[in-house]
């Protein structure tokens, strides 16, 4: 952070009723057009300084308007010419010369300018920026010394003495200096330099009592609370780090974003959050609290609130939201999110349909709907879903991919394999490797099969193709090898089956029924019958796979 006062390119003239006097309807006329930010200003005081050779403040605003330097340069020159005691001339020419880095120059100004007005202490500041560019660190802290004396010790000139330092590479010189300024003169945000520094050499007692100090002079120190809470945290203190810390997220002064990075690297370091559960269920309730409409803190908190078992809590962050930013079709996306997590599948086709009929392109409520309607077994309507994302967008790739696939899949539901098939082959034609329709498709072509064939005909061959591809992509997907390990079987190779159904139990096969039974029908066809009617069990307990 920057500490001397930047010098600003141009002063707005706000005492123009000074250089006024006795001025020309003409004159009034181009300050007008220059306070309505005109572009005719500069021609008419260009005319006016023709008609009025003699008038420095047109001069002063021609300087002004100039985009040219040394036009700049010159107009200035001449206002000051013709009122050479105008402060605000030499200060305006000053300052030019500083943002275009004439340094030399500059100086000659300032110099005049506090021989001139000794008393005015923005200068001193100014001509502290001036030496610190040109190099000149001790004539900066000269300067700081003339305005100490002149108006006591203050935070600005610590500061101030403190950038001069640090820009030396002096740190050590530069605390040591702000201890002994300390002394003298205290406020939060000096204590807080120094706990700062005491905590990077590990002087953690010495940082606290600095922090301490702070917020005993302003309790709100935001920057003292959250120093305090990380050294607490470190000395065991818990009660006392999440009091701190729970002052950082309430406060007004820290942006949102803050908040929300803290919150979850803390989330991420997981025995800490299972041990204080309870405060830091509190901490999230504060930080929402403190910014209940920002994207990123609501998005955090409603996840927090899904993930810890608080669903209704989500749900409320999300209608509260909405209820304030009802065109938010992120936070209506997020809101419809919460619910399809939760299995709550009328309310996913209920505020879903809302935000289809609110917002433009509304592919993901689509989706969203779709599978609501899957659920609900009202499969007319998730087809009719699917095909009008398809006509929606019938150049998105992943759109037309997914929709094909899904309504594959319905068709079969609905017993049309013809259909189901068609929609299949739409798909792999944009993604020949895409595992989800490939194991689909290969399943559902098993189907018409009751008994094993020692040689496998066309269908099953081609089935077999395309389960391979999808347990070459995802050799432990239980799933994908439940149906290559079937079709081994349907094509007599029982013992590699065996093997196969091995692997998936490994992999989650257990928790499927049908895995389960065909696993079972195997171990029969081997003639391991009492293992078979372990598994036949195990499968009937389960119940029918969705």
């Amino acid at each position: 952070m920057k500490y001397i006062r930047k010098i600003i390119p141009a002063i707005l003239f706000l005492l123009s009723g000074v250089l006024a006097n006795a001025q020309s309807e003409a004159y009034f006329n181009a300050l007008e057009a220059y306070n309505a930010g005109s572009k005719s200003a500069y021609r008419l005081f260009r005319d006016l300084v023709k008609a009025e050779p003699d008038n420095d403040a047109a001069y002063y605003y021609l300087a002004l308007l100039s985009e040219d330097f040394l036009e700049k340069e010159a107009y200035f020159k001449q206002a000051i010419e013709l009122d050479p005691g105008n402060f605000w001339y030499k200060y305006a020419l000053a300052s030019d010369y500083m943002n275009n880095q004439d340094a030399g120059k500059a100086l000659e100004l300032f110099d005049e300018l506090i021989k001139e007005y000794p008393r005015r202490t923005s200068l001193y500041y100014d001509i502290v920026s001036v030496y610190l560019a040109n190099g000149d660190s001790d004539k900066a802290m000269e300067a700081l010394d003339v305005i100490e004396a002149q108006n006591g010790k203050s935070e600005a000139l610590a500061m101030a003495r403190m950038q001069i330092y640090m820009q030396k590479g002096e740190q050590k010189q530069a605390f040591d200096f702000l201890k002994e300024y300390y002394k003298d003169y205290r406020s939060p945000r000096l204590a807080c330099l120094l706990a700062d520094y005491s905590a990077s050499l590990y002087q953690e007692q010495e940082a606290l009592n600095y922090y301490e100090e702070a917020l005993a002079m302003d309790p709100d120190c935001v920057e003292a609370s959250y120093g305090a809470a990380h050294i607490y945290r470190s000395q065991g203190k818990y009660d006392l780090y999440f009091q701190n810390i729970k002052d950082f997220l309430k406060s007004s002064v820290v942006p949102p974003q803050t908040k929300v990075e803290y919150m979850q690297d803390m989330l991420g370091s997981g025995q800490f959050v299972q041990v204080f559960a309870p405060q830091i269920d509190s901490l999230m309730t504060e930080m929402y609290l403190s910014s209940p409409t920002d994207s990123t803190v609501t998005g955090l908190t409603a996840a927090y609130y899904y993930q810890t078992g608080q669903v209704d809590k989500a749900i409320e962050v999300y209608e509260n939201i909405m209820e304030a930013n009802p065109d938010d079709a992120g936070a209506a996306f997020n809101h419809c999110l919460i619910y399809y997590y939760s299995q709550d599948w009328d309310n996913v086709v209920n505020y879903a349909t809302v935000a289809i009929q609110r917002f433009d392109m509304p592919l993901d409520f689509l989706q969203l709907r779709g599978i609501a309607f899957w659920q609900l077994k009202e499969y007319d309507s998730s087809m009719e879903d699917y095909r009008t994302m398809l006509a929606l967008a019938p150049k998105d790739s992943a759109v037309v991919l997914n929709s094909h696939s899904a309504m594959g899949d319905l068709y079969h539901i609905m017993g049309d394999p013809k259909q189901a098939y068609k929609c299949y082959n739409k798909a792999l034609r944009i993604d020949p490797n895409y595992a989800p329709v490939l194991n689909n498709y290969a399943y559902y072509l098993t189907e018409g099969y009751d008994q094993p064939r020692k040689k496998p005909d066309a269908t099953l061959r081609k089935a077999m193709q395309m389960s391979l591809k999808t347990i070459q992509q995802e050799p432990d997907n239980p799933t994908y090898v439940d149906t290559y390990a079937w079709l081994l079987h349907l094509v007599g190779r029982d013992v590699e089956a065996k093997a196969m159904f091995k692997h998936a139990m490994l992999y989650g096969g257990k928790e499927s029924a049908t895995i389960l039974e065909h696993y079972a029908t195997v171990l029969q066809t081997l003639g391991e019958n009492d293992l078979a009617n372990v598994y036949f069990k195990q499968a009937k307990a389960l119940g029918t796979d969705e």
